[in-house]
């Protein structure tokens, strides 16, 4: 027994061994691709392969694990598995070396690196992945028909795509459009959307040619587009008109669209920003896109706001007009009123309320109230100057007759029904004047009617009207009745038309209108020189007055360069009811507040001669920039301007223009003179400047100029005995020179009598002046005294801030300057200098002036 034991536990350690010995040269191979690509919201799978040498695949040594950017996603082994949400592998491929995995529904936040971990025991190896996400671009024009003769907004909306990198074509015939603007959006999803736009100018739109939008994007094989051939349209004109019955109760609104096309639109109604009942409002044709709403001012639960929506394909997004829901007091009282009354009611019913149910109940009209509202009075422009009455049904079981009674000035009573009104459609004339229109929607729940009617006509301001709207349904007639009359007033313009910048450097116009009655008002702006065009036209919201006039605001942008023409106007022209021909105000740029204001000129505050001096002037405050400036001048002792043109003695730099915070410009103009004392001394600039808003030219002027010359000394010779100083280019000619002599550096210096000293002075061709002073340093008398001798030359000017001061030494018989201007040995004249003396002054001979001039390039 104990060696069969023996014998068995041999036989398992055996194939534990052979099993071992196998296994550890399985061989592990593992195999992924570098990367792998899937679509969005997809289910995709990461492939991970391997491989032993010895198949099959024993589960017993396998493990297996995923990682997702170094987080654990999934692991498999013989005891246990566990994963995250969304991923698997199939345990049937793992024993045929697939250990791919499968992601379920692939998300933008799935991209990234994935790890694939195979543990074949006592082997194991890893191979990373890189998974990229691709979502596919949606491509759409929310606009395919065109204004003629404007420049068009057209967009592209590219969305739900990944990754962002895309590119967004625009083609005309296939030919690229130039370029668009592109605003990038991301979704919750992480995918991307795009909306590039490209504004198509008239003549790109000439010849209806193919618009596409094309986008080339890494998960599409073949661009993907989108394209229009041009069509033009009109885009509506939109108004909510509104009336409030004379007891508060009830008020009926009523949205326009007008002179649109195509014929394709959709109109809705919004209460406070959501979407309302369809079947509360009506777009039959027959009210040529006229919907109504209809709302009971009593109720509690009311809307604040009440908009009209409308949306079309020549809209870049849909317009929406606004009106707040007012309740007068009246009906705040009648409103508190009815629910004490209501209760009362309530009680006092009591009693009747079987046999009133039996009544309704019997005849199936039970919460089936027929109603019909006040007449409602609009008040509106169009073309031919027309008014309407509206009056509203509901709760109708059969479809209800329709009639309509005038009564002029209590005289004979006209009916007008829907006989008449088909007649009028088929274009029978009318006698009346009147025009008749209905329009019945029916709820497709209980079955029941609602009607609209409305009677439009010419209204005459002589004559009262009464008028009765009479509904006929299921046997029962129900009225209302209207006192009218129409009271015209005038639009008032109490202040002229405002004029604003922009940061376009447009210049924006705008009027304000009050005061008129009734509330539709015609306002066109236009522009030109002699010949006006149309321009866009923004008119803001009819305001209602208290006494129930009306006022308008109305603006139009104009190119600010427009106006570089005098005769440039921009015109705005009204038209209205009450008056028999339009009316119009102009503007042009004589009228502007921004005007060029100059600063006084600024010169330097001493202009010296032979150097350049800038004559500067600053000019603000004005729009548009066309401004022009001319520098003028004005001779010493004289009367005429002459213009002042570049050339080597004048020099105009171009000027500097900057436009500033409030979008007017500033410019600083330039005057470079080179200055001389024979031109400008006396003389005067005038800066004149001319601009479109200005009538006559501005000026500012220097005053008349003073110039001044510093004395330049030139030369220092010595003739023997004598030294000569030449002093030029001052002015004007006051020039002292004083000579004085002393036996040491320091002094004392005594001054040297007038009788040693010789001075000429003359004029110079560029009107400075120039002096020789020649001093007789060398006297007989000096000449036997062989110590060193001193002498200083001191030079005053108005022009120096202090005097100039020179000393010379003279030693063994030769001059030089050792204190002024240069220390230098001075030359010596070749010729003697011939003294002549007469009423005890010396002069210089001829001679000595030839030795001067033949030296001086020496000097």
């Amino acid at each position: 027994m104990g060696f069969i034991i023996q014998e068995s536990v041999i036989e398992r350690v055996g194939c534990v061994l052979l099993i071992l010995l196998h296994h550890t040269c399985s061989g592990l191979e593992v195999t992924v691709p570098s990367s792998h690509v899937a679509l969005f919201q997809t289910r995709t799978v990461l492939p991970c392969t391997f491989t032993v040498n010895n198949p099959p695949v024993n589960p017993i040594f396998l493990a297996i694990f995923w990682y997702f950017e170094g987080k654990q996603l999934l692991r498999y082994d013989n005891k246990d598995k566990d994963s995250s949400p969304g991923v698997s592998i199939d345990e049937q491929e793992l024993k045929r070396g697939n250990a791919s995995l499968s992601i379920h529904n692939v998300t933008i936040t799935d991209q990234g690196t994935y790890k694939c971990l195979v543990i074949y025991s006592p082997e194991r190896q890893h191979k990373e992945i890189q998974l990229n996400i691709l979502a596919v671009p949606t491509v759409g024009m929310n606009k395919k028909v065109l204004l003629r003769d404007e420049r068009n907004l057209v967009q592209c909306s590219v969305t739900d795509f990944f990754p962002r990198d895309i590119t967004v074509r625009w083609l005309r015939n296939g030919q690229d459009l130039g370029s668009a603007s592109e605003m990038f959006q991301m979704n919750a999803d992480g995918t991307y959307n795009v909306n590039s736009s490209v504004t198509i100018s008239p003549i790109e739109a000439k010849d209806n040619p193919v618009i596409t939008c094309q986008v080339e994007h890494e998960s599409l094989r073949d661009p993907l587009q989108d394209a229009f051939r041009v069509e033009y349209g009109a885009a509506p004109t939109v108004r909510v008109l509104s009336s409030m019955t004379p007891d508060g109760e009830e008020q009926i609104y009523v949205c326009e669209a007008r002179g649109y096309s195509p014929e394709a639109v959709e109109i809705n109604w919004l209460l406070d920003g959501k979407r309302s009942d369809p079947r509360r409002g009506s777009d039959n044709s027959l009210f040529d896109k006229e919907i109504y709403y209809r709302i009971l001012l009593n109720k509690d639960k009311r809307p604040t706001q009440i908009s009209c929506e409308v949306q079309h394909e020549t809209l870049y997004s849909p317009i929406t007009e606004t009106q707040e829901v007012q309740v007068n007091s009246d009906c705040r009282r009648h409103c508190h009123f009815g629910l004490t009354a209501a209760l009362l009611v309530l009680v006092l019913a009591a009693f009747g309320t079987l046999a009133t149910l039996y009544y309704f109940i019997t005849r199936k009209k039970l919460f089936q109230r027929f109603q019909v509202s006040h007449i409602h009075k609009m008040e509106r422009w169009t073309e031919d100057k027309k008014v309407a009455l509206y009056c509203v049904a509901s709760n109708c079981t059969t479809d209800a007759v329709v009639t309509w009674t005038v009564m002029e000035n209590g005289g004979e009573k006209l009916k007008i029904s829907e006989a008449q009104a088909k007649k009028d459609a088929e274009n029978t004339p009318f006698c009346s004047g009147y025009t008749m229109r209905t329009d019945r929607t029916q709820s497709p729940a209980d079955k029941l009617y609602n009607i609209i009617t409305a009677l439009s006509f010419k209204p005459d301001i002589s004559k009262e009207l009464e008028v009765t709207c009479n509904f006929s349904c299921d046997g029962r007639n129900k009225e209302r009745s209207l006192k009218c009359s129409w009271n015209l007033k005038k639009p008032e313009m109490s202040a002229p038309i405002n004029l604003s910048l922009s940061d376009s450097r447009d210049v924006l116009c705008s009027v304000t209108l009050e005061k008129f009655s009734p509330r539709d008002i015609k306002i066109i702006w236009s522009s030109g020189v002699g010949h006006y065009q149309k321009l866009d036209t923004i008119d803001g919201k009819i305001i209602q007055n208290s006494d129930n006039t009306f006022n308008i605001k109305s603006e139009c942008r104009v190119p600010g360069h427009l106006f570089k023409d005098p005769g440039f106007k921009v015109r705005v022209t009204w038209s209205h009811q009450s008056l028999d021909v339009s009316e119009f105000r102009e503007v042009s740029v004589a009228d502007f507040p921004w005007r060029p204001v100059m600063d006084e000129i600024i010169k330097p505050p001493l202009l010296l001669h032979s150097t350049e001096a800038k004559l500067q002037c600053t000019i603000s405050g004005y729009f548009p920039g066309d401004l022009a400036v001319k520098w003028m001048r004005r001779e010493a002792g004289k009367q005429e301007l002459y213009e002042v043109s570049p050339s080597d003695k004048y020099k105009i730099p171009v000027m500097e223009i900057t436009q500033q915070s409030d979008k007017t410009y500033t410019c600083t103009a330039s005057l470079i003179v080179s200055v001389s004392a024979l031109t400008e001394h006396g003389s005067e600039f005038i800066c004149r400047v001319t601009h479109p808003t200005l009538v006559t030219p501005l000026e500012k002027r220097t005053g008349e100029l003073s110039v001044t010359g510093i004395p330049v000394i030139r030369n220092r010779l010595q003739d023997g005995g004598y030294i000569i100083l030449e002093v030029d280019s001052f002015y004007p000619q006051e020039l002292g020179v004083t000579w004085e002599r002393a036996d040491s550096e320091s002094g004392p210096y005594k001054r040297i009598p007038d009788s040693d000293i010789e001075t000429n002075s003359t004029e110079s061709s560029d009107g400075s002046y120039r002096v020789t002073s020649i001093c007789e340093a060398m006297t007989r008398l000096n000449k036997m005294d062989p110590s060193d001798k001193y002498f200083k030359a001191i030079l005053e000017h108005g022009a120096l801030k202090s005097p100039e001061v020179l000393i010379f030494l003279r030693s063994r018989g030769n001059f030089s300057l050792i204190s002024g201007q240069g220390k230098q040995p001075l030359h010596q004249v070749d010729r003697k200098i011939v003294i002549k003396s007469s009423s005890s002054h010396r002069r210089k001979s001829s001679e000595r002036i030839e030795a001067e001039e033949s030296h001086k390039s020496h000097i």
